[in-house]
C-alpha cells in the first residue's frame, strides 16, 4: 500500500459530531478512498471503545498512534485497512465513516485549516481536520476536492 495514494494517515486530528457538539475530541485519523476512521485518543465519554483499543493486541505497551501504524503496516490492500480499523473501531457510526453513505461530504477551508464535514442528513453530522501544517490541504488533495 502506499501512503497518500491508497490511504492517508495523520497522527492527530480534532473530531467534532452532532451527538456531542461541545466535545472536541483529539483522534488519529486514518482514511481511504471509501472510509474516514477516527481512532479517539482520550476517553471523553467514551470509555468502551478506548478500552476495547488499549487491550488489542497492536497496541500492547504502545501508543495509539504506533499501533495504528502497526495496523496499516500489517495492511496489504486498502480493503484489508478498512476491514482491520472496522474490527478495531467495532464498527461504531461515530468513529466509522463510510463515505458512499454520506449525503455531504464536503472539504471546507478556513484560514489555511480545511475540516471535512460529513453528514447522513438532518442534524447528524461529523466533521475531522487533521492538526499540522500543510496536513489539512493534503487531506483535502487526496479525497480530491
Amino acid at each position: 500500500m502506499t501512503k497518500d495514494q491508497d490511504y492517508v494517515y495523520y497522527e492527530s486530528g480534532l473530531m467534532l459530531n452532532s451527538k456531542q457538539p461541545m466535545k472536541q475530541i483529539d483522534v488519529c485519523l486514518v482514511s481511504t478512498k471509501d472510509y474516514v476512521f477516527y481512532v479517539p485518543k482520550k476517553s471523553v465519554g467514551m470509555f468502551l471503545v478506548l478500552n476495547t483499543i488499549k487491550t488489542h493486541q497492536y497496541f500492547d505497551g504502545v501508543s495509539i498512534e504506533d499501533g495504528v501504524q502497526k495496523i496499516i503496516a500489517n495492511s496489504e490492500t486498502p480493503q484489508d485497512l478498512e476491514k482491520s480499523m472496522i474490527a478495531l473501531l467495532e464498527d461504531d457510526e461515530k468513529y466509522v465513516h463510510k463515505i458512499a453513505d454520506k449525503k455531504t461530504f464536503k472539504i471546507k477551508g478556513f484560514l489555511g485549516k480545511h475540516t471535512l464535514r460529513m453528514s447522513t442528513g438532518g442534524t447528524n453530522w461529523s466533521s475531522v481536520m487533521p492538526k499540522g501544517k500543510g496536513l489539512s490541504k493534503e487531506f483535502r488533495t487526496f479525497h480530491g476536492q
